[in-house]
């Protein structure tokens, strides 16, 4: 019987392990040719994305394709919410796509002369302190903008409050070490963005909102969008996971993340947002400034954005717990387009919107797209996920029923046997949660530090969550039975 419980554990072991890898395969990328598409063909982009919606059962997608200056299809498909069709107009929270604007902000008042790029920000903001007195007064502006001023969430250990407002957030900064030398080394940190919104702030002597508003939403004609999300009350219902089952959930709002979330738009506005993106901002910054925020510092990022191929493709998106956005610019080709979905959960992240926006891609740069049946669907993973719990609830079922006789078992066991046993009922859950933290930290790099990892993922992977907790805690809850057991008087 012995024999048989060390063999069932080390089968939990080698089953939780295969999960983890299996994750991990599936979140890479699929790639296969497909029938080529043209830009005018828009029932193809039609077909494509409902192919790609019905795959992954996401609740509802909101596309503008932009050639030259003109917006050449706007088109919703799926739910915006209950009884609520999803348009092109729909509002929807945009994630870090926030950080393009904030960015944009910054650069203004650069063009203005009221910020330096390169001066510290001590400069600005007097108290303003990070773990290293030295490193406070030598990161600039720059460094912020395009994440490269040494701070990141590997070196910031602190779980904000969602009411923490945004002087509370940068003074929290304090407690930021850095993990990399200033200036050498992207590291994608909003909290950085946070301290930008509120430079904008006291530099402007507006709200960073209002600031937004008046000096890029306006001049845009963006009348749907809006950095403060408590004045846009018809936001689409947003959506997470639990085991590939879709099911609403309020977006967070945190009052300290305007300038790296939270903003709201739509896939209309967005359209023009990124119409003067491709005509280099030339009503919001001077062409010098212009050339500075495609500019890539380390990481081919430059300010709110990702350069690539030497400027032939500029991007940003956002990832939210229930949104995912994507705007995409090719400004030699005078070609763009935007993507809203209202769901994000992690897995959909990195597999559903992906293959959504490279089939997208694909459509409008007139390339091969990935056909829908190429690829995992986030369903079977998150199917997946789910009987892989069930079967470990029955494991553990099974186990605290047997635990009603462990201690006549372990009397004719010897001492060695028994300590055996019941260490393995706690070195199996940490050595399954070992790999499952030591997975997610290289996955994520300098964007992973363990508490507020852990805050986390009840919100951003909720399903993989509880799989971690019923794949540790039941066992841990069995040890300490057991010690308890053993210690116990017969009969008693």
């Amino acid at each position: 019987m012995y024999q048989n419980n060390n063999i069932q554990q080390y089968l939990r072991l080698f089953f939780s392990i295969s999960l983890i890898s299996l994750i991990f395969i599936m979140l890479l990328p699929n790639v296969a040719a497909a029938e080529t598409v043209t830009l005018g063909n828009f029932s193809a982009l039609d077909a494509a994305i409902e192919a790609q919606m019905q795959k992954h059962e996401l609740p509802g997608i909101a596309v503008t394709i932009i050639d030259g200056d003109d917006v050449v299809y706007t088109q919703g498909y799926g739910r915006a919410g209950r009884s609520r069709p999803m348009t092109a107009g729909t509002q929807m929270f945009i994630g870090s796509q926030s950080k393009s604007f904030t960015a944009l902000a910054v650069a203004q008042l650069a063009d203005q002369g009221i910020l330096d790029l390169d001066t510290p920000v001590q400069s600005y903001i007097p108290w303003f302190r990070v773990a290293d007195e030295a490193a406070s007064q030598q990161i600039t502006v720059r460094h912020l903008l395009n994440h490269s001023s040494g701070l990141s969430d590997a070196g910031f250990p602190v779980v904000l409050s969602r009411d923490t407002i945004p002087e509370e957030a940068v003074r929290a900064l304090e407690n930021a070490n850095l993990t990399a030398p200033i200036g050498t080394t992207f590291q994608y940190f909003n909290r950085g963005y946070t301290l930008l919104a509120y430079l904008v702030e006291i530099s402007s002597g507006q709200s960073f909102a209002d600031y937004v508003k008046d000096q890029i939403m306006i001049p845009l004609g963006m009348d749907n969008s809006t950095a403060d999300p408590g004045s846009a009350p018809v936001i689409a219902q947003g959506y997470s996971r639990l085991f590939g089952f879709n099911f609403p959930m309020a977006q967070p709002t945190p009052a300290y993340g305007a300038g790296a979330a939270n903003m709201v738009s739509t896939a209309e506005d967005l359209a023009k947002f990124a119409i003067a993106m491709n005509n280099q901002a030339e009503v919001l910054v001077s062409p010098m400034m212009w050339d500075e925020i495609l500019t890539p510092g380390p990481g081919s990022y430059g300010f709110g954005w990702w350069i690539v191929d030497e400027g032939e493709k500029v991007f940003h998106g956002g990832a939210d717990e229930t949104f995912r956005t994507d705007v995409n610019l090719y400004p030699k080709e005078g070609l763009a387009f935007v993507l809203l979905v209202n769901q994000g959960h992690q897995f959909d992240h990195f597999v559903s919107t992906v293959q959504l926006r490279d089939s997208v891609e694909a459509f409008v740069l007139g390339r091969d797209p990935i056909p829908a049946e190429q690829g995992w669907s986030v369903r079977w993973l998150g199917w997946g996920v789910g009987i892989i719990t069930l079967g470990l609830s029955i494991m553990h079922t099974h186990n605290f029923i047997r635990l009603r006789s462990w201690r006549e078992r372990a009397q004719s066991m010897s001492k060695r046997k028994r300590l055996t046993d019941i260490g393995l009922s706690f070195l199996i859950p940490t050595v399954i949660l070992v790999i499952i933290l030591s997975q997610v930290r290289a996955f994520y790099g300098d964007r992973f530090n363990l508490w507020p990892t852990l805050v986390g993922m009840p919100r951003i992977i909720p399903d993989v969550f509880i799989l971690m907790l019923v794949a540790a805690i039941p066992d841990y809850v069995q040890g300490i039975i057991k010690i308890i057991l053993w210690q116990s008087k017969p009969g008693s």
